[in-house]
């Protein structure tokens, strides 16, 4: 297991284990290896044998084989299975790792997007998923991401010739994970703040996933957040002595 501090971006490979052989956790896991990582890929049916999989650069793994050798650990089931998992003896076994909540309480993640469901909500009210799903992870260092992606855009991480942000939300440790793991997928990240953001990244997705249903992309959208130049005058007023220059056409990153 690699170490906090700068080693998380010196040193950018690492091993990421997958729950989840669903469209999410198999659209993450071969863009993760595309870019690299070693890729744990196990059932989200606890219990099963390793999945039956031929994924250039992924192996099968039973889900103990998944807590011992995941350096970091995406949850890519539905939200209930997810929090079942944490709710178990895996919740237990963190040891600071870093473990990404990929969920979507209340929607039956992008796949309902695509077939029109809408399940009811499942949370307790005042609380999100992510935040949930945290509680009953004392041990791991919990991050909320990927959330708004759904499954089909993971490999098409641009969006109108930008990258895609990717919203990041919880522990500082595991944030600095994810969003070095987003940049290496080509996506844009963004800190959200603590896991109380959760809720807001949720939302987000619900959105998103509305506007998908309603506008019959399939899962095909997604978001750009940036910061837009400042106006010529503004900038030259700031520093006279920079020449004055045309603003860039795409903005800036926040």
């Amino acid at each position: 297991m690699r170490g906090g501090g700068d080693d998380r971006l010196e040193d950018p490979s690492m091993t990421v284990g997958v729950l989840g052989t669903g469209r999410m956790g198999m659209a993450l896991a071969r863009a993760l290896a595309a870019a690299g990582e070693t890729v744990l890929l196990c059932s989200a049916r606890l219990g099963w044998p390793p999945p039956d999989i031929t994924e250039p650069g992924c192996v099968a793994v039973s889900l103990g084989e998944l807590l011992r050798h995941g350096e970091l650990v995406l949850l890519a089931v539905p939200f209930p299975v997810a929090v079942g998992f944490v709710s178990g003896p895996a919740g237990r076994f963190g040891a600071g790792r870093t473990l990404v909540d990929a969920t979507n309480p209340g929607q039956n993640s992008w796949r309902g997007a695509v077939r029109g469901a809408n399940p009811p909500a499942s949370l307790p009210p005042g609380i999100s998923g992510g935040e949930l799903i945290a509680e009953a992870a004392p041990t791991w260092q919990v991050a909320k991401a990927f959330n708004t992606v759904p499954a089909d855009q993971v490999a098409a991480c641009r969006l109108a010739g930008a990258a895609v942000t990717v919203p990041v939300a919880g522990a500082p440790a595991a944030k600095a994970d994810v969003s070095a793991l987003a940049r290496r997928l080509g996506f844009e990240p963004l800190d959200a703040g603590g896991i109380e953001a959760s809720r807001h990244l949720e939302s987000l997705a619900t959105l998103l996933i509305a506007v998908s249903a309603a506008h019959h992309l399939h899962g095909r959208v997604g978001i750009h957040i940036g910061q837009p130049d400042p106006p010529v005058g503004a900038q030259a007023a700031r520093n006279p002595a920079t020449p004055t220059a045309a603003p860039a056409a795409t903005g800036r990153h926040l």
